[in-house]
């Protein structure tokens, strides 16, 4: 096993590709795999009449005001959760396989959540899935891009037989995407509660 993982560190060394615009190519193909397997898998599972009424009834309380806004931790949990995860592979050679597949799970489930809302309600549920995930996909992806390079970089960096910097030095770099998530937070106990209303209490409340 570790002659193996010294072949493909040493491969990897060689290989001019491994770039940093090639690493974050391979980073952003994986999430968008991910995502059309996302579209593909929602448009194939089929209606689900337990999910169609649940998901209506949530709609019709969130416009009255009612189930709209998370908890502060369900924020910080989804919100950073990713990043951390990407952040916490970085400092093992696993994350040279590990990262890309974390993007591709999270590109996978967000076009999932989107896509079901469209397929179940059409325009509504995408008025409806702007609200709930534009938080996410505007700050939240972005940030996980960053850090998820910055990661990649470090887990090919082992493999290659590089000196890994020191955790606060990564701490340090990453530094504006705490702000940018801290920010994140904010927006989604605030602004996406409140445009979540505004959106099913004209579409879904009769």
């Amino acid at each position: 096993m570790r002659l193996t993982i010294r072949r493909m560190g040493n491969r990897i060394k060689l290989a001019p590709v491994w770039d940093g615009l090639t690493q974050l190519a391979i980073l952003g193909i994986c999430f968008a795999v991910g995502a059309l397997g996302g579209f593909f898998f929602s448009g194939q599972s089929g209606g689900d009449p337990e999910l169609l009424d649940y998901l209506r009834r949530y709609f019709q309380m969130a416009g009255q005001g009612n189930g709209a806004e998370p908890s502060l931790w369900a924020s910080v949990w989804d919100l950073t959760r990713w990043p951390l995860a990407a952040f916490l592979l970085g400092g093992t050679a696993a994350g040279a396989v590990g990262i890309p597949i974390l993007l591709g799970a999270r590109g996978f489930l967000l076009a999932f959540s989107a896509a079901s809302f469209a397929r179940l309600f059409g325009l509504p549920g995408m008025a409806a899935s702007l609200a709930s995930f534009g938080v996410t996909a505007l700050i939240g992806v972005p940030v996980l891009f960053v850090v998820a390079a910055d990661a990649f970089r470090q887990s090919l960096g082992r493999l290659s037989g590089e000196r890994a910097p020191a955790w606060s030095q990564r701490v340090q770099a990453l530094t504006p995407c705490a702000g940018l998530l801290v920010l994140a937070v904010a927006l989604q106990q605030t602004l996406m509660p409140a445009l979540l209303t505004a959106v099913c209490a004209r579409l879904f409340v009769s």
